[in-house]
């Protein structure tokens, strides 16, 4: 075997194509066809590898790499060798601190049945910083995230997070004889690393460093004011298990233990907010699964998401809860440019061991991201002018997106939006009951309206026009244009 192929069998000459005349075009495509069909029938053909060259680890140990490839090495046939490489490839893709890998198949310098493996990495930028700011009708924010990747040699990731937060007492968009803003914050250092299983040379190989622990550390500071006559402040760490099954499902597992304390509370605070005051000592174990098949996940045209949330409060600590929540988005493509996406999501909050639930646990509904139409969090519950949250709750949405003229290439869609959703109190007596007597999760508050949907990379931005249609007895609208920013949605 005197030429160089790369692992997936294409033969064809790294050079610029461009400038290839469309006789040496056809040549070169006879000869990559004529190198497949050779590969192809050549797969039970007994060969060894002799060597196995790792190229551009410059801050990865050699060790790791070595690790997740040694499969190559046990291959029998060109077939193995072929199928081998291409797992290895991916196992290093996925460990997520390389540019680009490539693997190159060679006569072996032994001579007679052996191969040479040649893996060539190139490694991604080490260190890296963004800078960035957000905004809606309640709160504009600014935001650093800095994060230094493969900092041992073994794919640890070092990340550290800050966001400052203008959160006034009005809407953006709304007029008031006196502005005031308060602020919000929070602070994150997390450490995680990718755990590596020993892989195994025959199939199925499900040994990948789809696996990661992680260690974080976390402080925040929520200026609840807008909606809830108080701030919060949480402190605390965390430790999480991930891990992806063959399926594309992210599984996570958690332990939580945070120092929570509402304070700066209002003089005009109702008596829910007050009798939640103080600090609350929260030790809590969790299980996320995500499983996220849509196109796109900011503006999709098609595909599938799952998410589900447990949680379990109580293992130590004065808090005792156990909390459930689940979503599903799914969107199809009509043509044309015209798409279509629904999603719905519900939850549930169970106080336990005699316990009570607290406001800062409890579900809130309403605002552009959830329920258009209406106020943040202005949907449920109410005490005075402070939302209380619920213990239960669902939502839905339906959208069509549309092309626009002349712009039908570009991230920007016109949308039209049905919302319906409720959220109520089980175990505190704030919820209002209509006037049938049905219960207040079967009487939905209902909006739709129209605007435009504007994806960016890592989020997506809207500005609608909405129109309630049914409301609750205690829910706070809001009729009119009105703006959000964020990477969920109903």
């Amino acid at each position: 075997m005197g030429q160089t192929v790369d692992a997936d069998g294409a033969g064809l000459p790294a050079r610029d194509q461009s400038s290839l005349s469309a006789e040496q075009l056809r040549r070169a495509q006879d000869e990559s066809n004529r190198l497949s069909e050779l590969i192809v029938n050549s797969q039970s053909r007994s060969l060894r590898v002799s060597r196995l060259i790792i190229n551009g680890a410059q801050y990865t140990r050699p060790a790791v790499v070595e690790y997740l490839v040694q499969p190559i090495l046990k291959s029998e046939n060109l077939g193995d060798v072929i199928v081998e490489s291409r797992e290895a490839v991916g196992r290093l893709r996925r460990l997520g601190i390389f540019k680009d890998v490539s693997v190159k198949l060679d006569a072996g310098v032994e001579g007679g049945e052996t191969l040479d493996v040649v893996i060539n990495l190139e490694e991604g930028p080490r260190i890296y910083a963004r800078t960035g700011a957000d905004f809606s009708n309640y709160d504009t924010s600014t935001n650093i995230t800095a994060k230094i990747s493969n900092a041992f040699g073994a794919g640890e990731t070092i990340q550290g997070h800050a966001s400052y937060a203008l959160q006034p007492n009005v809407a953006l968009n709304e007029s008031a004889a006196e502005f005031a803003s308060q602020t919000g914050s929070y602070f994150q250092l997390l450490v995680s690393k990718p755990l590596l299983p020993a892989p195994k040379f025959r199939r199925p190989n499900r040994a990948d460093p789809d696996a990661a622990i992680e260690v974080s550390a976390h402080s925040t500071n929520k200026n609840m004011s807008l909606y809830m006559s108080h701030e919060e402040e949480a402190k605390g760490a965390a430790a999480r298990y991930k891990l992806v099954d063959p399926f594309r499902g992210t599984h996570e597992f958690t332990y939580d233990l945070s120092w929570r304390t509402v304070h700066n509370v209002a003089p005009t605070a109702s008596f829910s907010i007050r009798q939640d005051a103080g600090d609350t000592l929260k030790s809590s174990i969790g299980y996320t699964y995500v499983k996220d098949h849509r196109d796109d996940p900011m503006l999709p045209t098609q595909g599938s998401y799952i998410k589900i949330k447990e949680e379990v409060a109580g293992l130590g600590g004065d808090t005792r809860f156990i909390k459930g929540e689940g979503e599903g988005q799914w969107a199809w493509k009509l043509g044309n440019g015209f798409s279509i996406a629904t999603s719905l999501r519900g939850g549930l909050l169970l106080p336990i061991f005699g316990s009570r639930t607290r406001v800062n646990d409890r579900f809130v509904l309403g605002g552009p991201n959830t329920l258009r139409g209406f106020r943040q969090s202005g949907v449920g519950p109410m005490d005075g002018e402070d939302a209380v949250g619920g213990d239960a709750y669902w939502a839905s949405g339906l959208s069509l997106f549309t092309p626009l003229p002349y712009l039908v290439d570009k991230p920007l869609k016109g949308h039209f939006f049905l919302n319906a959703g409720s959220l109520a109190g089980l175990y505190h007596a704030r919820t209002p009951r209509p006037s049938d007597d049905r219960h207040p999760l079967l009487q939905p508050s209902v909006s739709t309206g129209l605007g435009l949907a504007v994806r960016f990379s890592i989020l997506r931005l809207e500005v609608n026009y909405c129109l309630p249609l049914v409301a609750g007895l205690t829910d706070k609208l809001k009729r009119g244009w009105g703006f959000g920013v964020g990477v969920e949605y109903m």
